[in-house]
Formats: C-alpha cells, structure tokens, sequence
C-alpha cells in the first residue's frame, strides 16, 4: 500500500517540525508528505525552506487560511492525482508514533480478508493526549455492532466516525464518497466526512496505531465554553452538524447536537443572547446544502 501522508498546517511551526519528524520515523515509510500551509504569518514558511528531509515533502502555501476543512479539501484533491492507494490525514499537532502507520495499514489489510465486502473505507488511530490518557478531542463513534470483531480474535472495532488525527483514507473511498467539505472550514468537518465514508463501507479502530495529540489541554468540547469571541468556531460547529445531520439523513447525529446544547448550556450562565444566536446557526444549517466535491480527475 502506497501512503501520501497529508498535513494541514496554521501558524504552529514548531509543532509541525515535530509531526514531520515523526512521520520521517515511521516503521512503514511514507512515499509522499504534503505540507498544505494555510497561509501561515509565523516562521513556518521559512522552517521549511531551511529544513533537511529525510522523506519526500511537497509544500503547498494556500493564499489564504482555508480552515482544516479547505486544507483537507485541498491536500486531498492534490494527492489523488498522485499514484497513491491510501492518504494519512493529520493535523499539525499530531506526532504519530513509529509503527502508527504500519499498524493500520496491517489491519486494513487484515480487514479487507476478514470481510465480505472489501477494504474498510479508513483506519483511525488511538489517538492520546501528552500524559498518555486518551484524547477527549478525539473519541471516535462505533457502529452499533462496531465489536464483533472482537469476537473473532481481531485487534479493531468498525466505526461510524472518527477525527482527522490520524486517520488513514483508502483511495477506493475517496473515488466513490468524494472529498471533505471545504465549506465547513472549522468542527465537524471530520465527522461528517468520516459518517460519510463509513455509510459506504465502515471505518476501523485500530488501538495497536497511537498518535498523541499535542492540544495545550484534555478538554472535550463543550457548548457552555462558547464566548462572543470564540462564536467563529463554535457557530460554525453548530452549523455544520445540524448540516450533516441532514446531508447524511443522520437524524441521531441532530438530536446530540440538541440534547448536548441543552445539558451543557443550562445552568451555565451563557447570556441568552447568545444561545439564541447558537441555536440560530442549528436552524441555519438544517437548511444549507453543501455538495460533495470529487478529485479532479475524476470528472464527477
């Protein structure tokens, strides 16, 4: 399996040197890193010039920041054209560790035998926060059967969703389900990609591939942390789940949305100004329609 390992990258150079450190280190060898930099202002751009590479890395600079999503988009789209089976997509605090990929490519693989329908559309990773205790950020969603598996001895689970940290997308996916949606910019773009993928051929887990994730804190999300100031993401977050909610025809993944408002919100303290405006982008997404975009090669 030929891997091109795709990484969205804004304005953290130095946790970048340490995600493309990690991914020159891995056991089973990329062919390809691309480096897709959304319009970086720090010193990354330079760091990159200057760096010694011991893998092959492409550096696109996008002329503005396009968000993970539009990084995503982008990298994606680029690395279809390539001849590649399979892109490894992370963020730029992401440092998988050494036998990372080589375990997911060894029970894709693995998986592709075991089931009747061919080879799991993604492979996510354990992914761990800097104390070696699971990531909040990034707990991925079983299947309601996702455990059978299990019962015959094997080492993942089948999911229904997971994050972009380490997450392992067969080709074969991305020609039938197309690319993530540029649209979403920011927070759930991921999920709905993945709900997306898993609807065609479920995703795997693969808790032997652990990827720590550098976030300053192992907080989950929460609505009751939304500020006038961070309303950028966490109205998008709102937006664009009740928007997957419907594309996918996902009507669960509406009712989490709803039901987690509620509970994180009450007795919060959050003015009521600004859970109406909250609740303003639920409605705003449950009528915006965004296409799925295929690569350009295809012709879609």
């Amino acid at each position: 399996m030929k891997v091109a390992a795709i990484v969205v990258t804004y304005n953290r150079c130095e946790l970048l040197k340490k995600t493309l450190s990690a991914l020159e280190a891995q056991e089973y060898p990329v062919e390809k890193i691309l480096v897709i930099d959304n319009a970086s202002t720090d010193d990354t751009q330079e760091m990159l010039r200057a760096r010694r590479n011991t893998a092959p890395i492409t550096v696109h600079q996008l002329r503005h920041n396009t968000g993970g999503a539009g990084g995503f988009f982008f990298g994606m789209d680029v690395a279809f054209q390539g001849d590649f089976d399979a892109f490894w997509i992370m963020d730029d605090d992401t440092v998988p560790r050494p036998a990372a990929l080589a375990k997911l490519v060894e029970a894709m693989e693995e998986a592709a035998t075991y089931r009747s329908d061919g080879m799991p559309s993604y492979a996510a990773s354990m992914v761990k926060w800097t104390d070696g205790e699971f990531c909040n950020m990034n707990v991925p969603t079983l299947k309601w059967d996702g455990v059978k598996p299990l019962a015959h001895g094997k080492k993942w689970l089948d999911l229904d969703c997971a994050s972009f940290v380490s997450c392992l997308v067969t080709r074969e996916a991305v020609t039938e389900c197309g690319l993530p949606k540029p649209e979403y910019f920011i927070w759930f773009d991921d999920a709905e990609y993945t709900y997306r993928l898993a609807k065609w051929r479920a995703g795997i887990f693969v808790p032997e591939s652990v990827a720590d994730h550098l976030m300053p804190a192992n907080d989950p999300v929460s609505w009751n942390l939304a500020t006038a100031d961070n309303f950028w993401k966490f109205g998008r977050g709102a937006r664009n789940q009740a928007s997957a909610a419907r594309s996918l025809r996902k009507p669960r993944i509406l009712v989490d949305l709803v039901f987690g408002m509620y509970a994180q919100l009450k007795g919060s303290g959050m003015p009521y100004s600004l859970r109406l405006k909250l609740m303003g982008k639920v409605v705003q997404g449950l009528f915006r329609r965004v296409p799925v975009r295929y690569p350009r090669s295809l012709n879609h």
